[in-house]
């Protein structure tokens, strides 16, 4: 990772890293380097004649690398459940991996006797830094906090689109973003009216339904209600009457069984 942020690309045209879970400690050996500081001309003084002194060690300095140190700082900060979900779109299937590298972070950064991250580029590096939470904004809220984090100083010019370019493209995607809102909402409103035209098609049917039952029970206690002679003479003289008018017509040999079956067939004739 050195040999890359130090190339010429990432020197001249900028990068952005995305540190992961990493601490004060990587952040040290990351930025800093080892320089070997001159020596004065005391500790340059040539040792007395007969001394047998040996020579003085090298003075060596830590350094900050302003060349490959980033210019803006930005630590994200999420809850765990966020963070898990996140990993898990991203493909995360191990969730011992995820647990693993969450303490180490938690370790590293969120420990209150640890040096952390933060403190390495406000402390040793002197460099500002945005705390930005997640939860709850969306990519474009986190890249406008980004853009005016990063604009504090002025407009970098490294080839970005124009402001105004920037401007036209986000009053686009809001319109899209609105445009979609509006469709989801009319497909959720004409699926809703289709579902309630198909509940009052039911209900309707459940009502003719309920009617037809209740005419029948109706109808069935009338009958219950009604005398015994008076029954006989309207639901059943009238059928034997014709049954037997029509077995003296047809003399058949059998004119029980024949008498049954006529008035077998026409019992619907008689509808109670």
């Amino acid at each position: 990772m050195i040999a890359q942020i130090s190339s010429n690309v990432c020197r001249y045209r900028g990068y952005v890293l995305d540190a992961g879970g990493i601490g004060f400690e990587e952040a040290e050996k990351l930025f800093r380097f080892d320089v070997e500081v001159p020596k004065s001309e005391e500790d340059e003084a040539a040792p007395a004649e007969g001394e047998d002194a040996e020579p003085t060690p090298p003075k060596i300095e830590r350094r900050l690398n302003e060349e490959t140190c980033p210019t803006f700082v930005i630590l994200t900060q999420a809850p765990p459940g966020l963070c898990k979900a996140k990993w898990q779109a991203m493909g995360g299937k191990d969730m011992q991996e995820f647990e693993k590298r969450m303490q180490a972070y938690v370790g590293s950064n969120l420990t209150s006797d640890v040096h952390s991250l933060a403190d390495f580029f406000q402390d040793v590096a002197n460099k500002g830094v945005l705390n930005l939470p997640v939860a709850g904004k969306d990519e474009e809220d986190l890249f406008e906090s980004a853009r005016i984090f990063v604009e504090s100083a002025g407009r970098p010019l490294n080839y970005l689109p124009t402001e105004a370019e920037v401007a036209k493209d986000i009053v686009e995607r809001r319109q899209l973003k609105i445009a979609k809102e509006k469709e989801e909402a009319t497909a959720a409103s004409s699926k809703q009216d289709n579902r309630d035209a198909e509940q009052q098609q039911e209900q309707k049917r459940h009502d003719g339904r309920m009617q037809t039952i209740a005419e029948h029970e109706a109808a069935q206690q009338k009958l219950m209600e009604l005398p015994l002679r008076e029954y006989l003479m309207q639901y059943m003289v009238p059928s034997l009457t014709e049954g037997l008018i029509e077995v003296c017509k047809v003399l058949p040999d059998n004119p029980v069984d024949y008498l049954a079956n006529y008035i077998e067939e026409h019992a619907a004739d008689q509808n109670p």
